[in-house]
Formats: C-alpha cells, sequence, structure tokens
C-alpha cells in the first residue's frame, strides 16, 4: 500500500511508502522545499485517488535531506557525571552546551546526539561502478589533491574555535596561565644561562688582566714593585675565592709579597708591609666561610699576620699597621686577633693599648670588655696607650698626692687621647704646650685620631696645630718619626685640609716618606666621594710612579676608584709606562670593578 497525498503549499503530488507515514519531509520542488508532513494511513484497504507519481516517489527517496521525526516531546540525552558517575537525562537542544551536574556542581559538556544519515547511494561499498569519485580538486575554498585524507586548514581551525567556545572560562584561564608560567621559566632559564655566560666570561677576562699585570712586574728588578703587585694579586684572589685551592693560591701571593718586602730598606718597607698585613686580615673567615674553605680560620692567618708586622722596623708605623689591623679585624668581628699580634712585639703594652683604645674608638659599648681585660692583664703598665685606657675606662691606677700633680703623672699623650675620646677638648692644646717637642706632636696627633671621627671641628685645630709644629719644630727631628708626619697628613687629608696635608708631607725627611705622606692625603681626595671620578691630576703630588713605591700604589688606587665609580678608565691607563705603572692601572681596574659588583 502507498501513501499517495499533495505538497499542501505548492500542490505537487506524492506517492510514499507506508514506513514514511507521519512523517515529515522536505518538499522536493526547488521553488518550495518547505517542511510537509506526510499524512497517517487511515486503513489496512485505504488508498489515494490520485493517479500514481513515480517522479515524486523518486524525488523523495534520492532527498538529500533526512526525514524528521514529527513534532512531539523533545528528546532527551542520558548523562554520565565525569565528578561523581551521577547519571541524569538533559534535553537534547543543549547538546554540546554545559550543564551543572544536580549532585556534585561540576560542570559537564552535553555530547551531541548521533545522528542516523540517510543513506547515500553515490558513496559506501555498494555505490555504483561508474560513480564519479571527488578528488577534491581546486575549486575555490575546497582543498587540493595534496589534502586528501586530512582536514583543511579552515576546517581545522573552525574545530578549535568552537571547541575553545565551549570550554568553561575556569579551564581556559589555567591553560593561558600554565602556557604564561612555561613561556616565563623558560624565559627567565634563558636569561640566567646569558648572564652566568657573561659573568663567566667577565671573571676569565679579570683573571687574565691580573695575572699579565703580576707577570709584567715578576722579573723585575724593584722588589718594591714585585711586593705590591703580588698584594693586589693577593686580595683579588681573596674577594673570588670559592674553594680551598683558591685561598691556598691566594696565601702563596701574600707570602711572596711579604717576603720580598722583607728585604727593602727605609720607610718603603713599613708602607709596603703595613699594606700587606691589612691584606693578611682579608683571609679571615667565619665559620661557614672556613668550613667551605672559602677563608681560613684565625690560628692560619696569625702566624702570616704576626710575620709581617714583626718585620717593620718603625714603632710608630707599627703602631700604625696594629690599628688599622684592628679596625679590620673588628670588621669581621674578630678583635682578639691584633691583641694576640700585638703580644709578639717589641712593646707589647702600648701595642696592646693601641688595640684597645683602637676598639673603644670603634663601638666604646660593644668593645669594652674586651678593652677592660687588656687593662686588667697590664694593671700597671707605664705605657702611654694603657695610661689613657685606664683613664677613658676608669680603672686609673692611684696616684701620690692630689690633683693636678697627681694628673701630671700620666703622660700628656695618654691625657690628650683619652680627653678626646671622652670629648673633653677644651685644655687638650694648652695642656700639651708645656711637653716637649716630641711629646706634643704625639699628643696633638693622638687626640685629633680619637676624635675625627665623632667631632671633627674640635679636632680640626689640634691637627693643624700638629701640622705646623712639624713643619717647624719638627722638621728635622731626628726624634719625630717620619711616621708621626705621615699620621698627620692623613688625619688632615680626612679633615679636607688637603693644601696643608701636601705641604706637611713635602717637608719630611726624605722622597720615601714624602711619596707615604702625599698618598694619605691623596687617600682622603678619594675618600669624598666615591662615585665621583678622581682626577689625574691629584696624582702629581704623589710623585714619579716610576720611582716611588706609594706613588706606583697611588695609580693603582686611582684605577680602583674610577672603575668601582663606573668611570672607564682604560684608556688612561693605556698611556701610562708599560714597564713599571700600567700593571698597576689594570690591577687597580680589576680590584675596582669587584668592588662595584659587592655593593
Amino acid at each position: 500500500m502507498a501513501i499517495v497525498f499533495d505538497c499542501p503549499h505548492c500542490k505537487i503530488n506524492y506517492r510514499l511508502k507506508d514506513e514514511f507515514a507521519g512523517k515529515t519531509a522536505t518538499c522536493k520542488n526547488p521553488k518550495c522545499r518547505k517542511q510537509i508532513p506526510i499524512p497517517k494511513l487511515v486503513g489496512a484497504g485505504t488508498s489515494a485517488k490520485k493517479s500514481v507519481d513515480v517522479d515524486a516517489i523518486a524525488a523523495a527517496a534520492f532527498s538529500d535531506e533526512p526525514v524528521q521525526d514529527e513534532a512531539g516531546p523533545e528528546a532527551m540525552i542520558q548523562l554520565t557525571c565525569i565528578g561523581c558517575d551521577h547519571v541524569w537525562a538533559v534535553e537534547a537542544s543543549k547538546e554540546g552546551k554545559n550543564v551543572l551536574c544536580p549532585e556534585c556542581r561540576k560542570s559537564n559538556r552535553v555530547p551531541p546526539r548521533k545522528k542516523v544519515e540517510k543513506a547515500d547511494w553515490r558513496g559506501g561499498p555498494n555505490k555504483p561502478s561508474l560513480a564519479k569519485v571527488d578528488m577534491g580538486l581546486d575549486r575555490e575554498g575546497a582543498s587540493t589533491t595534496a589534502d586528501m585524507g586530512g582536514i583543511h586548514q579552515q576546517t581545522a581551525q573552525q574545530i578549535m574555535k568552537e571547541r575553545d567556545a565551549v570550554e568553561e572560562p575556569e579551564v581556559r584561564r589555567k591553560k593561558f596561565v600554565k602556557r604564561g608560567l612555561i613561556g616565563l621559566v623558560v624565559l627567565l632559564s634563558l636569561g640566567l644561562g646569558i648572564y652566568y655566560l657573561v659573568e663567566q666570561r667577565g671573571e676569565s677576562r679579570a683573571d687574565g688582566s691580573m695575572a699579565d699585570a703580576v707577570k709584567a712586574l715578576k722579573d723585575s728588578a724593584d722588589s718594591r714593585y714585585v711586593s705590591l703587585i703580588r698584594r693586589a694579586s693577593a686580595e683579588y684572589q681573596i674577594l673570588n675565592s670559592q674553594n680551598g685551592e683558591e685561598t691556598k693560591g691566594a696565601l702563596r701571593e701574600l707570602q711572596l709579597s711579604r717576603n720580598t718586602a722583607k728585604p727593602i730598606k727605609g720607610h718603603d718597607q713599613n708602607g709596603i708591609l703595613s699594606e700587606v698585613a691589612v691584606t693578611t686580615v682579608e683571609l679571615l673567615g667565619d665559620t661557614v666561610q672556613v668550613d667551605q674553605e672559602q677563608r681560613l680560620p684565625k690560628d692560619k692567618v696569625l702566624p702570616e699576620l704576626r710575620q709581617a708586622v714583626q718585620a717593620m722596623t718603625d714603632a710608630e708605623a707599627t703602631a700604625d699597621a696594629i690599628r688599622a689591623i684592628t679596625r679590620k679585624c673588628a670588621e669581621k668581628d674578630q678583635p682578639t686577633v691584633p691583641q694576640d699580634v700585638a703580644r709578639q712585639l717589641t712593646n707589647p703594652n702600648e701595642m696592646l693599648g693601641q688595640v684597645g683604645l683602637e676598639l673603644f674608638r670603634i663601638d666604646r659599648e660593644k668593645y669594652r670588655g674586651e678593652a677592660e681585660k687588656i687593662v686588667a692583664g697590664a694593671p700597671t703598665a707605664s705605657e702611654p696607650a694603657m695610661q689613657a685606657l685606664r683613664i677613658v675606662l676608669g680603672k686609673a691606677v692611684a696616684k701620690k698626692g692630689t690633683g693636678k700633680e697627681a694628673a701630671q703623672q700620666d703622660s700628656i699623650i695618654a691625657r690628650a687621647e683619652a680627653a678626646a675620646l671622652k670629648g673633653e677638648f677644651t685644655n687638650i692644646k694648652s695642656s700639651a704646650a708645656s711637653a716637649n717637642t716630641a711629646d706634643r706632636i704625639k699628643a696633638l696627633a693622638a687626640a685629633g685620631h680619637a676624635g675625627i671621627e665623632k667631632n671633627p671641628a674640635e679636632v680640626t685645630p689640634l691637627v693643624e696645630e700638629a701640622a705646623r709644629l712639624l713643619m717647624n719644630d719638627g722638621k728635622n727631628n731626628p726624634t719625630v718619626s717620619p711616621w708621626i708626619g705621615i699620621r698627620v697628613c692623613r688625619l688632615l687629608g680626612k679633615l679636607g685640609k688637603f693644601e696643608m696635608g701636601e705641604s706637611l708631607a713635602k717637608t719630611l725627611p726624605d722622597a720615601a716618606s714624602q711619596s707615604w705622606g702625599q698618598l694619605e692625603v691623596f687617600r682622603g681626595k678619594l675618600a669624598q666621594d666615591k662615585k665621583k671620578k678622581a682626577e689625574d691630576g691629584w696624582l702629581d703630588a704623589v710623585g714619579d710612579p716610576a720611582n716611588l713605591a706609594a706613588a706606583v700604589k697611588s695609580r693603582e688606587e686611582i684605577a680602583r676608584h674610577n672603575a668601582g665609580a663606573n668611570v672607564d678608565y682604560g684608556a688612561n691607563v693605556k698611556s701610562w709606562d708599560k714597564g713599571k705603572v700600567q700593571p698597576f692601572g689594570t690591577a687597580g681596574i680589576v680590584l675596582g670593578n669587584l668592588d662595584r659588583k659587592s655593593r
């Protein structure tokens, strides 16, 4: 039995099989193409009165539009929660969308319904033998034969867009964050790698530069220059040391520097050994540094330090070195080291007193206990430094008599230094006037040194008075050590009295002491501003670097200062004499670059 009816829109006639009864289809008329209901069977014997239209039957059979179910209750799609496995059904109209699980409220994507496609007679395994095969020839928007078996790029992009469109915002955010983090890690790794390579290359160049500087002077006949360049090399190796072998190498350089300086005669020997001793303190390390072998323990450094100081031949130069060593050891929180050095020197009580006074100057609260231990070890010592330490600690020995008579039993040097440490400057100058020239100069210098950090304005006239005495009464006075003059030059440099300091240095007994005095004034100029370029003209007063040890040391220090201030000083160094002077400029630049990195 067949179903015969007309399209209600365009009146075209259809004759269809019984199996299509009650369904809907699309009209085959190209001008219509509207949805039409297929009538249901009325009864077993019912038939249409109209004639059979074979064309209509064929058109319906071969129509591209699938036959759809008659409108009715909306279809449902069964869903299983990806979070809690709860099973429930949702409307088919939500396919491809996200819905929340009624149990755990987790978002789930509704899968699309399986579409039952109408069999296509043009494809499949039973297609006609002469059916046309689509080879994907080059039509606009179509793929070429090279794309056979794959997906067109535009189609793939569309699929990705549709997939992204249905993703939860939280999922997309996590994906973007993950991709961003991966990119950041890659960039950081790349940056760190480049930085490491640059740093390694820079350190290699620096190692080479310092080695070249040492090599240039290694065979020099002038032991002063050999000792000074090895001291610079040792400091560089200490600051760069990362393991035991490098630390031992730095120690060997210092030993060579010290042993080379010992046979030197005159003031250069004392000046160079003082520089070596202060550098030796850099080898001292804390517990962590010692464990990592980047520095040495006290018992390894102490013998080296003692040898350098014991080789010095001037008591005032030795006292200067002890004060500098004490300050350096305090920076490393090892105040007992200079005490152990002082006990092995020719005049231990005076040197121990100098250690105690310097610790008191640095931090009287922190180091008061150490100063009291020093006094307790020599309760009746009469040396000026020990007397001054007892006075400032309130531990003065009982004197005969009373008042002024008792007070004057302490040396003028001790009274002046103790008064300055206590901030009492009114009577220092007048009290010192009654002493002999040498003691008077020492008293004023000691008071200036004691108060220069906390009371620079009050000590300025005292230091200036000491300078005038040195330039007049103290000139060529055999009882006044040139190192007292050098000490006063240092104080004038710190106070910014550069002209007076340079004038004083010129009156010192010989070229070597004059140059060391000028070096102290020069250091005062450098200390004005560590970030500002130092002028080459400042070097002139220090003297000829080809002949004077202090002068060549000043070349190292100006190059170091300018490199530390990030000033390109290489061209200046290249203009210096290659034989003796240029290596010190090279060493100074290397050390200055280290200073800049450590700030």
